[in-house]
């Protein structure tokens, strides 16, 4: 049996899609560009290991307080 989501240190695509509000498609595209969050092939599946995933978010935050780039 599978621990509950809170207790795992890793989501699958299908969940990460879920979480994000993106198709999974977009997640594959994100791995082939080497633009999303890192990931880990295990057999022949996919999963993203938390720290990755809040590490990607991190960088990508934006500060409403600091002027936007023109």
């Amino acid at each position: 049996m599978l621990a509950p989501l809170k207790d795992r240190k890793y989501r699958t695509a299908a969940e990460l899609a879920r979480d994000l509000g993106k198709h999974p498609s977009t997640l594959c595209h994100w791995r082939k560009s080497g633009t999303g969050p890192g990931f880990v092939r295990v057999g022949g599946s996919v999963v993203y290991p938390l720290d990755k995933i809040e590490a990607w978010l991190s960088a990508r935050a934006v500060d409403p307080q600091l002027p936007r780039a023109a």
